[in-house]
């Protein structure tokens, strides 16, 4: 009776094959050497420099070759590649030797290419997160604190046996991409693009590493922050409607002719006056008919604001977790070796298909957050490849795919499920209907859920409403200095203060929680995800579900042992 749900799975899977084909070249072109490869350790070059290189010309042509596969020596004219070739310097290291130490200065500095070994990455004495944690063969590294006049930000040390690598002058590096006639020749343009590829590696975090900024519970630690609170947020509304106050309290004074506090001490404005019994009076009875109306439809828009916010939240976590999950089913069902451990055919499947993830979710979120937006533009593409997060072959598809630039994540999504189709049709997944059920249904699951947040984005509060809320809020405050005059005089400033603080401060709030993204910049110390967290726990859970299967497996086989 399970019969017809077997045909359609079958015919889903097979439409879902059809369709993500199209965004792709041929199928001819669909092998490992093209879509799936990884510019780090696949290449023909990198297969070169492992071994052992004899000949002067096939070296100085290998380098060549290597420039020419990153985006970023493109575009430059032959003489100065040529310059560039004979500047390198060939260099070996031990594992454990330091190339580069965080801090140091770059002046009278090097740019560092390696031809064969790895070398680890860390900041603060911490290896950075995984993909970027590990330079690996044909990786450059050491250039952006050549180009900024920066100083090192982060320690490489080898990794390695032996590491074999190039160095050539900072100057002479610049010197050469100052040749270039690209859309990457602004230095300031690329360093934008740097900055971004950074927040999406997790080396340039808002808070420390965590997805919201957080907070200890108590009293003295809370009063003691400013950074990122609305009183920062609001204390020039704040500081505004305290001077206008002032100014106001002298005014009444001068036309009543009452004293002032420092002259004889406190005294009550005089409620028989004709400006305090008659205008401000009648300011007064109004603005309290006002207050509790203000007050119940700013806590409302607060507490829906709020909602809306943790909605969006809890969608972006979901979607991290279904992410986690496709990866997981994956590490669990692709074929495995006798002692359970991955076949490199399995571990080679895994690799690629998280390439893509990472991909698909950087080009997500450059489509819907503006500060990582300069991501999805031909600069920041071509960027990503020269820094690894793509194959060239993968950047040639992208820039000539008819798509904009908002839409190109698509491409690398579908790509993951080409090749989870590929690895079941060559035997590396398990391609039974039970598996190739679950693993639709977790894709659909996945890609349902990041439109969810596209839709969830769109659809906050309208206009309408919004501007409703502005105008009772702006009002309200606007004739506080009038009526708490009326009762208060003087005092009549810090009231005022501490009323514009509540109102606009709450009113501040909602609009924060309005913008998760920060795409309006409404304020500098605005409450909002790092998304460069979550971007790199995608890939740094597809790693740990590898690791976390295999040590389960590896407990389970010991077990046995145990008990035989």
């Amino acid at each position: 009776m399970f019969r017809p749900l077997h045909y359609f799975i079958a015919a889903v899977w097979i439409c879902l094959s059809s369709t993500a084909a199209a965004f792709l070249p041929a199928r001819g072109h669909l092998s490992h050497n093209s879509i799936w490869q990884h510019s780090k350790s696949t290449s023909p070059s990198a297969q070169f420099f492992s071994s052992t290189i004899t000949n002067e010309n096939d070296e100085e042509l290998l380098i060549k070759q290597v420039l020419a596969e990153n985006s970023l020596f493109k575009n430059i004219p032959a003489g100065s590649v040529a310059t560039l070739v004979d500047a390198l310097e060939r260099k070996t290291a031990q594992r454990g030797e330091v190339i580069i130490y965080q801090g140091d200065s770059c002046i009278d500095g090097y740019v560092y290419l390696i031809a064969e070994g790895s070398c680890r990455v860390l900041v603060d004495n911490v290896t950075v997160p995984e993909p970027y944690g590990i330079l690996g063969q044909n990786e450059v590294f050491g250039d952006m604190g050549i180009l900024y006049d920066e100083v090192r930000a982060a320690t490489i040390m080898v990794e390695s046996d032996l590491l074999v690598y190039y160095q050539i002058a900072g100057d002479l590096f610049k010197a050469a991409l100052s040749d270039r006639s690209s859309p990457m020749k602004s230095l300031e343009k690329m360093q934008e693009v740097d900055d971004v590829i950074n927040t999406v590696s997790g080396t340039n975090t808002l808070y420390d590493g965590k997805v919201i900024s957080a907070y200890q519970p108590e009293r003295t630690w809370l009063w003691q922050q400013y950074v990122g609170t609305v009183l920062k947020i609001s204390r020039e509304t704040i500081l505004l409607g305290m001077a206008a106050s002032a100014l106001f309290v002298i005014f009444a004074k001068l036309i009543t002719n009452e004293p002032f506090i420092w002259e004889s001490g406190f005294i009550p404005p005089d409620h028989a006056n004709p400006l305090i019994n008659g205008l401000l009076s009648e300011i007064l009875t109004i603005w309290k008919i006002q207050q509790t109306l203000t007050t119940f439809v700013l806590t409302f828009f607060v507490n829906q604001s709020f909602r809306f916010w943790g909605d969006v939240y809890k969608s972006v976590r979901e979607v991290q977790g279904k992410l986690s999950s496709f990866n997981l089913l994956l590490v669990t069902n692709v074929v495995r070796s006798a002692d359970g451990s991955l076949t490199p055919e399995a571990d080679k499947f895994l690799d690629e298909v998280g390439q893509c993830t990472r991909l698909f979710h950087i080009l997500f979120w450059a489509s819907k957050a503006k500060r990582f937006s300069v991501l999805k533009s031909e600069e920041g593409l071509k960027r990503m490849e020269s820094r690894g997060l793509m194959s060239s072959k993968q950047l040639g598809i992208l820039l000539g795919m008819d798509l904009p630039s908002d839409k190109l994540f698509y491409a690398p999504l579908e790509w993951m499920m080409v090749r989870v189709n590929q690895a079941a049709d060559e035997g590396v997944l398990m391609s039974d209907t039970a598996t190739k059920g679950s693993i639709l249904k977790e894709y659909m699951f996945l890609r349902n859920g990041f439109a969810s947040i596209g839709n969830t984005i769109e659809g906050r509060f309208p206009l309408a409403y919004v501007q409703f809320v502005q105008i009772l809020v702006d009002t309200f405050v606007l004739f506080a200095p009038l009526a708490l005059y009326v009762d208060l005089g003087e005092y009549s400033v810090i009231a005022v203060g501490l009323v514009v603080f509540f109102y606009c401060g709450l009113n501040n709030l909602a609009k924060i929680f309005l913008d998760p993204l920060n795409n309006e910049e409404f304020c500098d110390n605005s409450i909002y995800f790092d998304l460069g967290v979550i971007l790199t726990h995608a890939y740094v859970t597809d790693k740990t579900s590898q690791r976390r299967f295999n040590q389960m497996e590896k407990s389970r086989k010991d077990l046995a042992v145990l008990r035989d």
